[in-house]
């Protein structure tokens, strides 16, 4: 019924902008067409279009229609309005509580200012009269997610209630509670929740929120629960130290960890099912001055797989890079710090040849991405199966392809260079600054310098930058220091360059999302040749870019030229590298 509202209130702004001579009728017949496509408000695709101003859209709205207009990138949010308004319902009928008038109402956005009967039922819901304000622009839908994924976890924290005892017969795979945790725990102090409840309340937070990891971290009087997110990490709410070692516990419990050892480190996985979603958990804990510390690397199935030009990699470099993965033996090298993204970047590879090269095998710790047509196997060092030993029994499999999750030891690295030299294609992940400093990484763990030379093709190093979110992106200006860096790199000087202002969207940071810059270092006869008499990485470096190399510096400087992401963070990330 919302929906109906919704599409007669558009109709009635088009034919009052059709009536105005703001638009003729074939334009206002071509936007409702688009808007069905694509799934678009009719207004927003009116703007989108150019075929209306949008300073001429609010004036019509305001004046003639007498509909007030809310920015959501900078609106105040009010908790306690938010509050009022379960999420749940909140998502259902797409509405937005944004705070209060000083006659007592609750200011409310929506996309559908004349649904009367919605009005009617959220003035029962909060005990408020309602007043709708229009949410011109889109992005309402994301908004909603963000603020009550903030507003769930948000609350500071309070003396917590008498320690429990963790549950002993807790399985070690949960099914999502019946009732929306979050919406269930707005407006009550997280330290008052028992230890089960607080960590489903935590875990679901973060996977909403789309953050990678969750850290327990404890200090002397508190302990600080902390979410990375696009590769930062941040703060989201202080606990008392007795509800830290009770989630402790619990999540020890999950994982199959022992709940009494505090000093020793220990490592654990568990899952939880949210909804249709299931994800992975691995978890880690060890001693530390204050106490034991805990952090919880979030696997997300449900993401789906990334193609290559999707994870940032642009023409010439993905060019080499396919002809590399075309080859039909040799080893290939991702190399990055942790984080960086080089599991996606290897099976984004993958995805392109799994139709056309056969047997497919692959050898992880853990397997992040489930794939039908792939044979995964995850390193279990328990029954004996590491890296190597994983490797050595692939290899009497008949594979056309071998993904190494990581090489990080000699017996790896050796198995891996002899499969490369037996007639297959191995990829990899190693981890080291540039593409050719992992071929010394190999050196450096034992390999034979002519066998790494026979069996190396070429390698891919990778950094994640931070987007520029496009709700507050604006021009500005450069730093001294970031003028200096472009000009010393491109030899010109600097132009235009973008940044995010920080608004509700972004969390005030102005960035979204992350995306990767890659250098491609093909191995041609010179480097084998450099390669082979044990030459530097900076040797082996040298003649790459002679070759036709673009350093990861370049590369990001050219996206931040773009306007995709920031001079900040080119500097941040990778512009140290020579």
């Amino acid at each position: 019924m919302a929906a109906r509202t919704g599409t007669s209130f558009e109709d009635r702004v088009g034919l009052v902008l059709q009536e105005g001579g703001f638009i003729s009728a074939e334009q206002l017949g071509q936007a409702g067409q688009i808007s069905q496509e694509s799934g678009k408000g009719l207004l927003d695709t009116l703007v989108d279009q150019g075929m209306v101003a949008r300073e001429t859209l609010v004036t019509v709205l305001s004046f003639q229609l007498r509909i007030p207009i809310v920015d959501l990138k900078h609106v105040d949010l009010d908790p306690e309005a938010v509050r009022l308004v379960p999420e749940e319902y909140a998502r259902r009928n797409t509405v937005l509580p944004l705070g209060f008038d000083s006659d007592g109402s609750v200011r409310v956005a929506t996309l559908t200012p004349n649904n009367f009967q919605l009005s009617t039922e959220l003035s029962s819901i909060t005990g408020h009269q309602t007043k709708f304000v229009l949410a011109l622009g889109g992005g309402l839908e994301q908004l909603i997610q963000r603020t009550y994924a903030t507003a769930a976890i948000s609350t500071p924290a309070q003396p917590p209630p008498a320690p429990e005892a963790p549950a002993p017969e807790a399985p070690l795979v949960v099914t999502e509670p019946t009732i929306d945790i979050a919406a269930a725990a707005l407006g009550q102090d997280i330290s008052q929740l028992p230890a089960v409840q607080a960590v489903e309340m935590i875990t679901l937070q973060a996977v909403k929120r789309n953050a990678s990891d969750i850290h327990l971290v404890p200090t002397p009087d508190s302990s600080k629960v902390l979410f990375r997110m696009d590769g930062e990490l941040q703060q989201v709410i202080v606990i008392p130290l007795s509800l830290h070692e009770n989630m402790m516990s619990r999540i020890k419990v999950l994982s199959g960890m022992d709940i009494a050892e505090r000093r020793r480190p220990q490592d654990g996985s568990f899952n939880l099912h949210f909804g249709e979603k299931t994800v992975d958990f691995r978890v880690s804990t060890i001693g530390t001055t204050w106490g034991e510390m805990m952090v919880v690397r979030i696997l997300d199935r449900s993401g789906g797989l990334l193609s290559l030009e999707d994870v940032g990699l642009e023409s010439t470099p993905l060019h080499v890079w396919r002809q590399l993965l075309s080859l039909p033996y040799g080893m290939v090298l991702v190399s990055g710090p942790t984080g960086s993204g080089k599991t996606t970047t290897l099976y984004a590879s993958i995805t392109e040849l799994v139709q056309t090269r056969g047997n497919i095998m692959t050898i992880e710790d853990p397997v992040e991405y489930r794939m039908e047509d792939l044979n995964q196997i995850e390193v279990n060092r328990a029954a004996g199966i590491d890296f190597a030993a994983g490797l050595r029994s692939i290899m009497r499999l008949d594979p056309d392809i071998i993904l190494v999750g990581e090489i990080r030891d000699e017996e790896t690295a050796k198995t891996a260079v002899n499969a490369a030299l037996t007639g297959h294609l191995v990829l990899a992940s190693i981890h080291s600054n540039d593409a050719a400093s992992s071929v010394v990484r190999l050196l450096d763990m034992g390999t034979e310098p002519y066998l790494v030379a026979t069996a190396m093709v070429g390698a891919l190093a990778q950094r994640l930058l931070r987007k520029i979110d496009p709700n507050c992106k604006a021009a500005t200006e450069l730093s001294v220091t970031e003028s200096m860096a472009y000009e010393q790199e491109m030899q010109e000087p600097a132009g235009e360059f973008w940044h995010g202002q920080g608004c509700n969207f972004c969390g005030g940071t102005g960035y979204s999302g992350r995306t990767g810059v890659f250098e491609v270092l093909s191995v041609s006869e010179e480097i084998r040749r450099l390669i082979s008499q044990g030459a530097s990485g900076g040797q082996i470096r040298k003649q790459a870019m002679s070759e036709g190399l673009v350093p990861l510096r370049r590369s990001g400087i050219v996206k931040a030229k773009e306007g995709v992401t920031t001079m900040g963070e080119v500097l941040r990330k990778v512009f140290f590298l020579e």
